[in-house]
């Protein structure tokens, strides 16, 4: 009797088909938990919230049968509990374990959806143990039966609320579909509505899953997990999730307080009070730019100038010097590689050239400390105001501090202002997340944070704000006795003084 020979691709697939209603049975199969020199080694399998979500959807499935089923999935988190990861695990069970199924991933911003959401996929890919069945390129993976390609893929796609054909066209009645919004917070609420349209296919097997922190308190997904209704909702808590960063987690704890906005949305994955992103919306900041307001001498020329410094050590970060009179910014300096005294010599040199300043504003806490020292020992300075962000803010009973006070002004100035023509300026001023403390006092971002967040560092905005500051403090008089010093790399956005 001769030997049955055994297709190990035919094994696969069958060994595959028995996972149709069970992706954590998948999750667990497919890749090597455990297994010495992988990446995995001393992995264990799923959080749990990730197992209760992966045997969720399976029941669902099973229950429907031959009927199909409609199973909607929404997760709000804190960051960092292994929203990517769920959602790879579930790209690959989906297309794995049904033939000729159809899908689409997007997420909130093109770059999140290559570099994050997809990205992850790739590594996902590139341990599952069936990887060879399905091709993975930087928009899709597909089928590598050349038959089945185009009736057997899941694509990644960027959603756009202008056209939305991608996610109308996701139909596939009798077999499989699946939909996943990552980071769906702020995926337009067009975008939800078109894609809930291929839940209507009969007897078919539909997943819609979405996942993202909760960052806003409108709009699709803020819905879904307040008021659930067909979708099931589920909040995951970062701190109850064994891999995140705790460290990072009490800094985040300690600087915002545990009640506040912050800490809600990044950590206990719950709603914000009220909004969180965009402190400063990027319509006021555009509206303000030269070009598109002029400010008359009539409207500023009455006004003191205030000259307001951010000051920076090295790196990535610059000191930026603001003038500001009255509506109008008349020009920003940003200078590179500077320490406190350079700065300080360039600062002597601008209060030359310009005249009639009324006062010097600039934050002396941190790198600013050497400049403060060099300003109070400078000749000819006017009136100094040494700026410490962290002190209470004037109007304690509606900001946290005095620097979410003087953007908060900022923010106000800005409906009337003219700011220079600098894109660079403009999208700083609409970087900043903000949210409210415990006594519901609007408390922005650290600048810190942002940038441990990939952010750059809002160095010309913080230098605008800062000279809103002398019109929010008692202020006592500081008077300046150090070198002029030599020039570093100088950018200059606005009119040229002198």
């Amino acid at each position: 009797m001769s030997d049955v020979v055994v297709d190990p691709i035919e094994e696969i697939l069958e060994k595959l088909a028995e996972f149709e209603f069970d992706p954590l049975g998948f999750v667990m199969w497919a890749f090597p938990w455990g297994v010495p020199g992988t990446a995995l080694a001393d992995e264990e399998g799923p959080e749990d919230w990730q197992r209760d979500q992966l045997i969720r959807i399976g029941e669902g499935l099973k229950a429907g049968g031959d009927l199909g089923a409609v199973i909607r999935e929404a997760i709000s988190s804190g960051h960092g509990v292994g929203k990517s990861a769920e959602v790879s695990w579930l790209v690959l069970w989906a297309i794995s374990t049904h033939e000729d199924t159809k899908g689409i991933v997007t997420a909130n911003t093109a770059d999140q959806l290559k570099t994050k959401t997809w990205a992850e996929l790739a590594k996902w890919h590139a341990m599952f143990i069936a990887k060879e069945l399905f091709v993975l390129t930087a928009t899709a993976i597909y089928s590598a039966d050349p038959q089945h390609s185009r009736t057997w893929r899941i694509d990644a796609t960027p959603w756009s609320e202008e056209n939305t054909e991608a996610f109308a066209g996701m139909h596939n009645k009798g077999s499989r579909i699946l939909e996943l919004f990552d980071e769906a917070s702020a995926i337009a609420d067009s975008v939800w509505e078109v894609a809930e349209g291929a839940l209507t296919d009969a007897k078919t097997q539909i997943v819609f899953a979405a996942f993202g922190n909760p960052t806003r308190t409108t709009g699709r997904f803020h819905r879904v997990c307040t008021r659930p209704g067909s979708w099931k909702y589920n909040r995951v808590d970062s701190r109850k999730v064994r891999f995140t960063n705790k460290g990072q987690i009490q800094e985040w704890i300690n600087e915002y307080g545990e009640d506040s906005d912050f800490v809600r949305v990044r950590v206990a994955g719950l709603f914000p009070r009220a909004g969180f992103a965009n402190f400063i919306p990027p319509e006021l900041a555009s509206s303000a730019q030269a070009g598109r307001r002029f400010v008359s001498r009539l409207q500023y020329g009455a006004y003191p100038k205030i000259m307001a410094i951010d000051p920076a050590r090295f790196g990535d970060d610059f000191s930026v010097i603001t003038l500001r009179q009255g509506l109008k910014v008349h020009y920003q300096v940003a200078l590179s590689g500077f320490d406190g005294p350079e700065l300080c010599g360039r600062v002597v040199e601008l209060v030359r050239q310009e005249k009639g300043i009324s006062c010097i504003a600039y934050d002396a806490n941190g790198n600013g400390a050497d400049l403060d020292s060099a300003l109070r020992r400078a000749p000819d300075l006017p009136e100094l105001v040494p700026v410490m962000w962290g002190v209470p803010a004037k109007d304690d009973k509606h900001y946290f501090n005095q620097r979410s006070e003087a953007w908060g002004k900022m923010k106000d100035w800005l409906k009337a202002g003219e700011i220079p023509d600098d894109e660079a300026l403009v999208d700083e001023l609409c970087s900043l997340d903000y949210g409210y403390d415990a006594l519901f006092r609007i408390q922005l971002q650290s600048k810190k944070d942002m940038k441990k967040n990939g952010g750059k560092s809002p160095d010309k905005a913080d230098s605008l704000a800062i000279s809103f500051v002398p019109e929010l403090i008692e202020r006592k008089h500081v008077s300046a006795k150090v070198r002029p010093s030599a020039r570093r790399k100088v950018i200059w956005t606005g009119r040229i003084p002198g």
